[in-house]
């Protein structure tokens, strides 16, 4: 290779790099001086816009403004470097499974809402439809998170391990691979499963950022009331009480050594006023103690994730107000490639993977505690799943605080772990990206074994006794 062919190939390098780096500082810029006010332009720019580009299209850097209309401002700019690449895939049905849509059709029509915003007369399937909703009616915000809430799960996620990402913008990953490792056998009972998980994950992490480290955890939140598998039953699990619970959480790290065995267990109760309970147990103190949940606002093990901000709402909704804001069609991954996500990009949070334009609806939240670090928040769920996609949080002086990215997998495509998926019908959490724009940092969270599988009395009531967790082991 001659003097001039290197020199070439360097300058072509280095000019590729700093373009890069530009583009990196000036995104970061742009989206720390966001404020709610580029939202709503956004919103009231493109209400109706057509795409230009079809499936089998591929969009790269230099057709931001072409799908400006379709990404919402935050996210946009976190697509704008040379390597980027969107491969457009034709929209997929999603319906969800029969015993979902018959409950839909049987019960819909009895739903309303008390006067007190409660719900009231839902046994199963999705309360409201989606004609229904009105960005002039103010009953139709607290309606779109009541059909967020009672979403099709079947009985909700289970997931072997969903890791814990910790992104800082800058950098390199550095050369320590990502671990997968399976749960503790004991939290699994009553689940049967043959796939394996796969181990040495660092493959799917491309692109740059730091890595300070990464965290194992075993995640299943099981909807015990409002089920449609069990409608013959009242829609209620054959566990004692079952009618008293809307959905029960555990969280049990499995990595690293010094966390492994740690669990919190939540309570969300059927009443809608009554207040969350939540257990943690130390396995180095072998010991329960009751914890509050109530102040849902903290940072959760680290992330920039919070309690009320999972799956990009888990609070009450009577703790907050709502708006409906109306449908848009956003560019999105819910038909990925793989059974796992995979990232690139120069903080390494964004999706490698082929995107399709769906229909949302954009529902926004404000807190009704006066003391909240949000100003609002505005979601964006899929009209026909009510699968979440984006979210982007505001603080109390109106300026962009996060944005949340759900990647959701399609439960009859996958490979791997097939055995819990196929046959349910429904949109799995596969993915969410955590970003707070403000402090250049992001949470990548990733699901392995993941799904929505049928559950036994016997793991219901096994996993969620309390008194069992000193039964955990190191």
């Amino acid at each position: 290779m001659g003097f001039y062919t290197r020199f070439t190939i360097a300058i072509t390098i280095s000019a590729a790099s700093v373009l890069s780096l530009l583009a990196t500082v000036a995104t970061a810029q742009d989206i720390k001086s966001y404020t709610r006010a580029n939202l709503d332009e956004w919103l009231r720019k493109y209400p109706a816009a057509k795409p230009d580009f079809k499936p089998g299209d591929v969009l790269g850097q230099k057709d931001l403004e072409r799908m400006r209309p379709f990404v919402p401002p935050g996210y946009l700019e976190q697509l704008n470097f040379p390597e980027f690449k969107m491969k457009i895939i034709a929209t997929r049905d999603h319906t969800p499974r029969i015993d979902f849509m018959d409950c839909t059709e049987k019960y819909q029509a009895q739903v309303k809402l008390n006067s007190d915003g409660s719900l009231a007369n839902h046994l199963c399937g999705q309360p409201f439809s989606n004609a229904s909703f009105d960005p002039g009616d103010p009953q139709s915000g607290l309606k779109a998170a009541y059909n967020f809430d009672y979403r099709w799960q079947n009985y909700g996620e289970f997931s072997l391990n969903f890791l814990f990402v910790y992104d800082h913008f800058g950098g390199k990953h550095g050369s320590q691979p990502i671990m997968v490792e399976p749960p503790l056998e004991d939290w699994t009972v009553g689940v049967p499963y043959t796939s394996k998980l796969p181990g040495d994950v660092s493959r799917y992490y491309g692109g740059g950022g730091a890595f300070e480290r990464t965290a194992g955890s075993f995640y299943e939140r099981l909807y015990f009331s409002h089920l449609a598998p069990l409608a013959y039953r009242g829609g209620v699990l054959d566990v004692p009480d079952a009618s008293n619970f809307f959905w029960k959480e555990f969280n049990g790290f499995i990595s690293p050594y010094d966390v492994r065995g740690e669990v919190i267990i939540n309570y969300r109760y059927a009443d809608p006023k009554r207040a969350d309970d939540a257990w943690t147990y130390d396995p180095k103190l072998r010991r329960v103690r009751r914890v509050s949940v109530e102040v849902k606002s903290d940072s959760v093990a680290g992330t920039e994730q919070t309690v009320e901000d999972f799956y990009s709402f888990s609070g009450r909704a009577l703790s907050w107000n709502w708006k409906f804001l109306g449908w848009r069609d956003l560019l999105c991954v819910s038909d990925p490639k793989g059974d796992y996500p995979s990232f690139y990009g120069p903080n390494g949070q964004i999706a490698d993977d082929v995107w399709s334009l769906r229909r949302f609806a954009v529902v926004e939240r404000t807190p009704k505690a006066p003391n909240h670090p949000y100003s609002s928040v505005v979601m964006f769920w899929d009209a026909q799943t009510w699968a979440p996609g984006f979210a982007y949080s505001f603080d109390r002086n109106k300026k962009l605080f996060k944005t949340w990215t759900l990647q959701n997998k399609w439960s009859e495509d996958f490979k791997e772990f097939a055995e819990f998926n196929h046959g349910m019908h429904d949109s799995t959490l596969q993915a969410e990206i955590v970003v707070d724009v403000q402090k250049d940092r992001a949470t990548i969270f990733s699901g392995y074994g993941t799904g929505n599988p049928n559950i036994s009395a016997e793991h219901a009531t096994r996993l969620f006794d309390i008194n069992k967790l000193e039964e955990a082991h190191r």
